[in-house]
Parts: C-alpha cells; structure tokens; sequence
C-alpha cells in the first residue's frame, strides 16, 4: 500500500471528501500542483480546473470551483465553492452551459455581469474537461 495523507474537501454546502489519497493534482492561478504524502505546508488558491485524486492505486477527476488549499502535518484540506465527480457531469448540459456563457461574453457590458459570465464559463470548462478526462481514464 502506497504512503497515504488525508484528504479533506469542504464546500459550503456539503463535505465531499474525507478519506486517505496517496495523491492528488490540482491547478492554481500559477499552474498545476501535485501533492503526494508529508509533503511540505503550503497554503495555495485553488483555480477552477480538474482535481485528479489517487487513492488505492486509481485516479479520479472531480471538477472544482474556486477556493483554497492548506496542507500540512499530513493533511491536505481544500475550501471551494463548488465540487463534483466527472462521472456525475452531464457533459451535454456542461456543453450547452459553455455556449450560453460565451454568447453573453459577446453581449455583456456590465463589469460585475461580465465577471459572472467568466465565471460560468469557466466552470462549464472544468466540467466538461472533467467528464472527458474521467471517460479517457476508464
């Protein structure tokens, strides 16, 4: 059995995960980072993006909002506005989500509605890139 730290994913609305990872992969505005048993503390911004989570030898993708990661003494705990497992996206909604936002990227000029639309098509690409990058790893 490969060497293990707890995992912890928070969102406001529920606890996602709470479990032993051998690794995980996550992006920050910086770019990707991995994070592999009694790595160093850090505290980092989590970008929304994929999260490729290994535990007992398998990985699986999760499509992750915003947020923070602390890890330390062995743990690694992720705050973010949203969480969910690729297997549980409808890709076909996720696609649709992502016209929707870039259509009114072309229309907007409101800053804060425009901060919005970025936001949503940003997380209709986690999505998406999560559904696929689960179904090329099955």
């Amino acid at each position: 059995m490969a060497d293990t730290f707890t995992l912890r994913i928070l969102t406001p609305e529920k606890q996602f995960a709470d479990e032993p990872a051998e690794e995980i992969i996550f992006t920050t505005p910086e770019g990707r980072v991995g994070i592999l048993a009694h790595h160093m503390s850090m505290f980092a911004a989590v970008a929304e993006e994929t999260i490729e989570i290994k535990r007992d030898g398998v990985w699986k993708v999760a499509a992750a909002g915003q947020g923070f990661a602390e890890i330390f003494d062995n743990k690694a705990d992720f705050y973010l506005d949203t969480v969910e497992w690729a297997d549980e996206i409808d890709a076909v909604r996720a696609r649709e989500a992502l016209k929707r936002a870039e259509e009114r990227l072309k229309h907007e000029t409101d800053h804060i509605e425009y901060l919005r639309t970025q936001s949503s098509l940003s997380r209709a690409l986690a999505r998406i890139k999560a559904a696929e990058t689960q179904s090329h790893s099955q």
